[in-house]
């Protein structure tokens, strides 16, 4: 997502996303050794997990989803206008496709740390 952008706008979001990454792996390494996660996979260690890797899922999706709606939208803008028109309504479909398959995603990460079946 950074190709083509210039030097300040590479700093600010390859930043912000890699200080978002560190976090989120620091902060569910330590919460995985509070719990006793590597030991034994207990119940309550495995939703002390997900509650925090659901919403580091939020997070990193959203802010995957700004930076392309950003990249999409500063190249339509540059455009003439029927290429601008199909260049949005293309992001339009993007982000609908990428909510549609974010909850997806979504409903998996849940599946594996909480317990929803017997």
């Amino acid at each position: 997502m950074l190709i083509g952008t210039t030097k300040r706008e590479k700093v600010w979001i390859g930043g912000i996303g890699g200080v978002i990454s560190i976090v989120f792996i620091l902060v569910s390494q330590i919460i995985k050794l509070q719990t006793g996660f590597f030991e034994s996979r207990s119940l309550e260690a495995s939703e002390a997990v997900g509650n925090w890797v659901v919403i580091g899922y939020f997070v990193l999706g959203l802010y995957l989803l700004v930076i392309i709606n950003y990249r999409i939208i500063k190249t339509a803008l540059k455009m003439k206008s029927r290429s601008r028109w199909l260049l949005i309504i293309t992001d339009v479909i993007v982000t609908v496709a990428y909510l549609i398959i974010g909850g997806f995603g979504l409903f998996i990460v849940a599946f594996t740390y909480f317990p929803f079946a017997p």
